[in-house]
Order: C-alpha cells, then sequence, then structure tokens
C-alpha cells in the first residue's frame, strides 16, 4: 500500500518540479525546483524498483543523485515530462502556457495565478505530506534494507521542504513560531 501511494506521490511531485520550474522566474527558486526535481525521479526509480521486488543499493543511488544535481547527467531526468504535459493540461481554458504568463505577469505566475509564494507553499505543503507517508512506510517495514531505503528518500523528502522553506523565509513568506 505504502509503495504505490510512494509512486503515485513520486509522479505528482516530478509533474509539480517540472511545472512549476517553467513557471516561476526567480533563478534560486527555479534551481530549488530543478535540483528537487531531479532527486524525486530517482526516488520514482527507487521506488519502481522496490515494487519489482529489487531493494537497490542506496550507496549507488546517492552517487546517481549528486550526479544528476551537479550537472554530471542522468538518462532518468526527462521521466517526468508528459507528467508535466499532462498538468500542464489541467484545467487550462484557453491558450495561454505558463511561460507566457510569467512574462506578462512578474508577480503571478503558472496556471491559475498563482503567485511563488503560493507555488511554494503549494509545494512545502506536498514535501510535507511526502515525508510523513515516507515515515509511516519505514515504520511498516520488516525489512532492514528497505528501511533503510525509505529512510533515505524520506530524508531528502525533508531536505526538499527545508530549501523551500529556507527560500521563504528569505523572502518573509515564512515566519518560524
Amino acid at each position: 500500500m505504502y509503495l504505490t501511494d510512494a509512486k503515485h506521490h513520486e509522479e505528482l511531485c516530478i509533474a509539480k518540479y517540472n511545472h512549476y520550474t517553467e513557471a516561476v522566474s526567480d533563478p534560486e527558486l527555479k534551481q530549488i525546483f530543478k535540483r528537487a526535481g531531479q532527486q524525486e525521479t530517482n526516488h520514482l526509480h527507487t521506488v519502481q524498483q522496490i515494487l519489482q521486488g529489487r531493494i537497490p543499493d542506496m550507496t549507488s543511488q546517492t552517487t546517481q543523485a549528486q550526479q544528476t544535481t551537479t550537472g554530471g547527467g542522468s538518462t532518468r531526468a526527462g521521466q517526468g515530462g508528459s507528467m508535466t504535459q499532462r498538468l500542464s493540461g489541467m484545467g487550462s481554458t484557453g491558450n495561454t502556457d505558463a511561460t507566457t504568463m510569467v512574462a506578462s505577469h512578474t508577480q503571478y505566475t503558472g496556471q491559475g495565478g498563482l503567485s511563488e509564494e503560493q507555488i511554494c507553499n503549494d509545494l512545502l505543503t506536498t514535501e510535507k505530506a511526502v515525508s510523513d507517508m515516507y515515515d509511516s512506510a519505514v515504520f511498516e517495514s520488516s525489512n532492514q534494507q528497505l528501511r533503510q531505503t525509505l529512510n533515505h528518500i524520506q530524508k531528502e523528502e525533508q531536505d526538499h521542504a527545508f530549501a523551500i522553506f529556507q527560500f521563504m523565509q528569505k523572502k518573509g513568506w515564512y515566519q518560524t513560531q
């Protein structure tokens, strides 16, 4: 159950990061989203391997994630394209795409007129939920190697949330209590 949920969560995260990377105008935010989207693609590949009965070695997964993040390349980096296209078409009422909206509305981006702050809130909320799902999956797993793999993914999900949080805090969009 958790692994099927994880697969769907990762697909959604990839679609969101790919879509929002194109929708936002801030270069730092674009880089945060691009990096997270690449790691989400690695997570999806890992979950798919687990669903096929293979638990990947997280040492090689970490190396692949670092190569993707640092520009070393990854053949899986483009897997989210079709999901992005589907997301872009959802709820569209005209021919205005995200790029056009960014060019014409610096304060608002993406479909539905979301601001960069709202996009960050959406992704932060998503990352919190996904991390929580992985937390439960870790505790429901009896295989130690699987637990370590899921824990590794959960930590990266938390890192994505933290990067978004730091960006939001720097912009004054998130106040700690």
